[in-house]
């Protein structure tokens, strides 16, 4: 399960190129807050469930590192939204391809 230090890995703004859609990551205890959309007030709380895997429910984050072990994007699903990808923008650290 990752720390409370490596939560923080997690953390930034990802990018849906496909929906035109962006997602705001930040930290919380033992797992992550997801907030879809730039006006979204509502907050989405999932909790760890394994190295870079975060769920409530049936709602799913799998974050996805690069070559060099940097955070870089996340795929999350849930029963309407099936497979929705987010990458950091590249001055975030999207510099090499998903590992």
């Amino acid at each position: 399960m990752p720390m409370p230090a490596d939560l923080r890995d997690y953390a930034g703004r990802y990018d849906s190129g496909s929906l035109g859609a962006s997602a705001e990551v930040t930290a919380g205890d033992g797992g992550v807050a997801v907030r879809f959309g730039r006006g979204s007030l509502s907050r989405l709380e999932l909790a760890a469930a394994s190295p870079d895997v975060f769920r409530r429910g049936s709602m799913i984050a799998r974050f996805h590192r690069n070559g060099a072990g940097e955070v870089v994007g996340f795929s999350y699903s849930d029963p309407l939204l099936p497979g929705l990808r987010f990458m950091r923008p590249v001055e975030e650290g999207n510099r090499d391809s998903l590992s």
